[in-house]
C-alpha cells in the first residue's frame, strides 16, 4: 500500500489510498465514531488497515488480528463512545468507486 505524508487526518479532500491490488480508495469519512467502528470491523466484507507510525505507513489487518484490533481501539479512541482522554486512535471510512468499504484505523500521535 501506499504510504502517506502525514496522516489521512490531516490531508486535503479528495484523499487517495492506492492498494496493493491496484484498487483506488477514496477518503469519504473522518474521525468516525466508536459504534461505526466496531460494526465496520465485525463486518467480513469490509477492509480493515492500520496506519501505523502516526497513520502514514498502512498495513491491512488479518481477520484473526480484528478482535486484538478492536480491544485497541475501544479504549484508546477519543471520539464519540471511546476515551476523550486515551487518543490513541483515529479512525477513516474509505471506498472505491464500487461502493466497497474500508476502516482505517490510524495510530494518533
Amino acid at each position: 500500500m501506499d504510504a502517506f505524508p502525514v496522516n489521512p487526518d490531516r490531508l486535503e479532500a479528495p484523499v487517495r489510498l492506492l492498494d496493493d491490488t491496484g484498487t483506488a480508495w477514496l477518503l469519504r469519512k473522518r474521525r468516525i465514531e466508536l459504534r461505526v467502528i466496531r460494526r465496520l470491523i465485525k463486518e467480513r466484507a469490509t477492509t480493515v488497515v492500520l496506519g501505523e507510525s502516526g497513520g502514514t505507513r498502512p498495513r491491512p489487518v488479518a481477520d484473526d488480528e480484528r478482535p486484538v484490533l478492536w480491544e485497541r481501539i475501544k479504549d484508546g479512541h477519543p471520539g464519540t463512545g471511546g476515551n476523550r482522554a486515551a487518543g490513541g486512535y483515529l479512525a477513516h471510512e474509505f471506498r472505491t468507486e464500487t461502493d466497497r468499504r474500508m476502516l482505517y484505523v490510524e495510530e494518533h500521535c
